[in-house]
């Protein structure tokens, strides 16, 4: 084998062990084309570069990467990248406190380490998103799928001022159900909430905000155009006009009466935006802020917590628990009503 094997051979075992929680030894080495005892130095050079990999024998044994307090080095696919590269976009827009100033950044040390073709792709991306006065996105709600392919030729198209051509599924109307050919010319990518949009004038319907989820394959024409004016001078706030002004989002933040390592370690797989504090009593507890444009779903949330908690800063919220607490009650046997 040649001398750089076990580097590329080690980069490659990263990539599989950041895709699922654990491994099997036996398939890890089958799809490494190696053997139990290379592999496990393998293992052993990634631990020495800062991953924390953990080991468990028996039958059911394996590999599996577990969290640390040190970030080592991560690995993308070229596809991953520009996800990654768009989620970050998305915050920028959304403005919420500081997180736009720091995703412009994350987005800026990712692109330095890039490939030249992916970090032109992105940096396409970057230059083509509306993000003055963007709808706050900070939203529980899952982000629709986006085609990182799509979303590339997009960013180029928009950057370069190329006409597209675009196959689109229609979901209304007489056109429900198609999947329609469209001659695009892309103006802007703009994020509203968990759904992109692009802004664009469409050949034979006028100017459109079209939603890139629904773009099932994009195509350049080679065909440069000349930049004209969305209507209203923002493509922001044109999307604003087509569809309405955006829900308002719901915040809160919950004390949680635990230490932030145990909220981590249960909590974690599903759950984010913990910060730990310490109350007058001494006591360690968890802030944890959530949001969602409905309060049933941050209500929901809270199920999930095993520990006395206290929302902080939402009166609707405390609300809405107080409304559904005589249905829990009741559901679960409970014959003396809880509140007067």
């Amino acid at each position: 084998m040649p001398e750089s094997a076990p580097t590329e051979r080690a980069l490659q075992l990263l990539g599989l062990l950041q895709t699922r929680r654990s491994w099997p030894g036996s398939e890890l080495a089958q799809r490494l084309g190696t053997d139990a005892r290379t592999l496990r130095r393998d293992v052993e050079r990634l631990r020495r570069l800062g991953y924390r990999i953990e080991a468990k024998r028996g039958p059911d044994g394996g590999y599996g990467l577990s969290t640390g307090s040190d970030l080592p080095p991560l690995v993308f696919t070229p596809d991953e990248a520009l996800t990654t590269a768009a989620a970050l976009a998305s915050s920028a827009a959304s403005g919420a406190a500081g997180g736009g100033e720091l995703a412009l950044t994350a987005l800026a040390k990712i692109e330095q380490v890039m490939p030249t073709k992916v970090r032109r792709r992105v940096r396409a991306l970057r230059s083509s998103v509306s993000l003055a006065d963007s709808p706050n996105a900070a939203s529980g709600a899952y982000p629709a799928p986006l085609d990182a392919g799509v979303l590339g030729v997009l960013a180029l198209a928009c950057r370069d001022h190329e006409r597209v051509r675009l196959r689109y599924m229609h979901t209304a109307g007489p056109e429900a159900g198609l999947d329609l050919v469209r001659n695009v010319e892309p103006e802007a990518l703009v994020p509203r909430g968990t759904r992109w949009f692009l802004i664009g004038r469409d050949a034979d319907r006028g100017w459109r905000a079209l939603r890139v989820d629904r773009i099932t394959r994009a195509e350049p024409t080679g065909t440069r155009f000349s930049a004209q004016q969305v209507p209203g001078g923002d493509p922001v706030a044109f999307l604003s006009r087509q569809f309405g002004a955006p829900p308002r989002t719901h915040k809160a933040t919950i004390l949680i009466h635990a230490g932030l390592e145990q909220v981590q370690a249960y909590m974690g797989g599903f759950a984010s935006d913990f910060t730990a504090v310490t109350l007058s009593t001494g006591e360690a507890a968890t802030h944890w802020r959530i949001a969602d444009v409905r309060l049933e779903v941050l209500a929901g949330g809270l199920l999930w917590v095993r520990w006395p908690f206290e929302v902080l800063d939402s009166p609707e919220l405390v609300a809405l628990l107080q409304e559904r607490a005589q249905a829990f009650a009741s559901a679960g046997g409970a014959t003396q009503p809880l509140l007067p």
